[in-house]
């Protein structure tokens, strides 16, 4: 009787354990938009030998004391980020209503809104309020609120976006907060174990544990939003994120943020084994341009690319699929001129390997216009090395000395408005030679009391022309709170031209 209850037993285990391994090789995974989680001068610290964290040795290994010691490190730099926009309802309510009085047409009629809340994390990266997080978290918000630890609360602002990486900036008057320190996503390796720190489900200051299951992913989820083109290169890992972790940290053993955590694959909208963060060293490069220039000056190199398949490494005899395939390249660009081919395979970038598509992305993504990179490219059976000097898109302005360091910018008055050099096209546009093009202008700003409004471009201050942006900062920074400037802009209305004078008040630094 004992054998024949084992038996029995033995048999119900094999078919429990059989039908568990058919639902999981038939359920598939949809990685959708809706499943995201919901030499400079840096404001941020990088990780040191000093500060990097507890240092684990043969002789004093414990995987209880390493975790908590971490935790207890990191997790005071995250912060919960409360979000309120106002959204249009698709259909009015009131329509079959009002069509009963009358034929009226449904775009004639008051369109309903409903205010809408958010949830998402964000990392401390300056003792006086920035804080990194993720585009979506911020993207068109009514109101932004960010709660820390202590549950003290802040109004935020957002500071700068980049929706092709999905990370955003933004600030809190605060001082002498708790510092993440950011470590080298290009060091990390499959394998290594992380922590994930957020406030998935409003649950705050969650804290999962896993490893680093791949790197360099491509998921799609990032294409087309906002019409514009997307650079994917995540790090995935198996520890738990849930709606509400985006924005949150992706932590080694040492302590160090390596990771911004974003999206999760899953076809619930909730965690189903893994997520997806950006590579901190790609969000610092965007912080880097956000705060010298207001906004991201992306280096470009100018071709179309593709995976080198087992078919395409035969046919440029490749002795195996390596490298990214150029399948064509654009007229006049960084890689024309330095004379890439169609037909090349471009191997390296500065030194460091590209096996895929988002990994080239990745790599020129983080340069600035006017970055020379070296590339070593495979080209009729041999290797070459070649240099580009890449350029920015639309022409860009690739000039390093128009770049603005956070040491100058401290001398420079906030007059609530960002601007960006004009490229070719656009100077032809508006005949000038030089000036400064206003991008965005924020609301009771200085500014905005001047009437200065995007589009305009800043040819004079106080009589004396304006040749770029740089230009333009430096004679804005020798006046005072308080001062009056008088600025010439020029103006593009139904396309014409024309010139007018506003006064600004120069505010006080807050």
């Amino acid at each position: 009787m004992y054998r024949v209850k084992n038996s029995l037993a033995m048999v119900f285990g094999l078919i429990v354990i059989g039908v568990v391994i058919g639902v999981v090789l038939t359920t598939s995974f949809n990685l959708d938009s809706k499943s995201m989680a919901g030499t400079t001068d840096k404001i941020y610290t990088e990780a040191s030998e000093s500060n990097a964290g507890p240092t684990l040795t043969a002789g004093n290994f414990n995987p209880n004391s390493m975790f908590t010691d971490i935790v207890e490190k990191v997790r005071p730099s995250i912060v919960s980020i409360y979000t309120t926009k106002t959204v249009k309802l698709r259909e009015n309510p009131f329509f079959f209503f009002f069509r009963d009085f009358g034929n009226i047409p449904e775009d004639h009629l008051p369109q309903p809104e409903m205010k809408q809340q958010g949830l998402g994390s964000g990392i401390i990266i300056s003792e006086d309020g920035y804080i990194l997080t993720n585009n979506h978290v911020v993207e068109d918000v009514d109101e932004l609120r960010v709660k820390m630890i202590d549950n003290s609360e802040y109004e935020a602002k957002v500071v700068g976006t980049d929706p092709s990486t999905d990370i955003a900036l933004i600030k809190i008057d605060a001082k002498n907060l708790p510092v993440a320190i950011l470590g080298d996503s290009d060091n990390l390796k499959i394998g290594e174990w992380v922590l994930a720190i957020g406030n998935p489900l409003n649950l705050t200051s969650t804290v999962t544990a896993g490893i680093v299951s791949a790197l360099h992913r491509s998921i799609n989820i990032l294409r087309g939003r906002n019409n514009v083109s997307s650079i994917e290169n995540f790090i995935q890992t198996d520890a738990a994120i849930n709606p509400g972790n985006s924005g949150g940290a992706l932590v080694n053993l040492r302590g160090e943020v390596i990771g911004v955590n974003t999206a999760i694959a899953t076809s619930t909208n909730y965690y189903m084994g893994y997520g997806f963060a950006v590579p901190i060293n790609m969000a610092k490069a965007v912080v880097d341009d956000i705060i010298k220039y207001g906004e991201v000056r992306r280096g470009y190199l100018g071709v179309y690319i593709s995976e080198v398949t087992p078919v395409t490494a035969k046919g440029v005899k490749l002795d195996h699929p390596r490298g990214v395939f150029v399948t064509s390249v654009i007229e006049g660009s960084a890689a024309d001129k330095a004379g890439i081919k169609e037909g090349d395979v471009i191997l390296s970038v500065d030194g460091k390997e590209v096996n895929r598509p988002n990994e080239l992305q990745a790599k020129i993504g983080i340069k600035n216009p006017g970055d020379v990179v070296t590339l070593k490219v495979w080209r009729d059976g041999k290797e070459l090395t070649v240099k580009a000097k890449l350029k920015g898109r639309d022409n860009e302005s690739d000039e390093k000395e128009t770049r603005i360091s956070k040491k100058d910018m401290i001398k420079v008055p906030d007059l609530g408005m960002k601007l960006k050099n004009l490229n070719d096209r656009e100077k032809d546009k508006f005949e000038v030679d030089g000036g400064a093009l206003v991008t965005s202008v924020e609301q009771f700003s200085a500014a905005s009391q001047a009437r200065i409004v995007p589009g305009d471009v800043i040819i004079e201050v106080d009589g004396k022309k304006v040749e770029s942006v740089s230009d333009f900062y430096d004679k804005i920074s020798k006046y005072k709170a308080g001062d009056i400037v008088k600025l010439k802009l020029r103006t593009l209305q139904n396309r014409e031209k024309f010139d007018r004078l506003v006064f600004i008040e120069i505010p006080k630094k807050k």
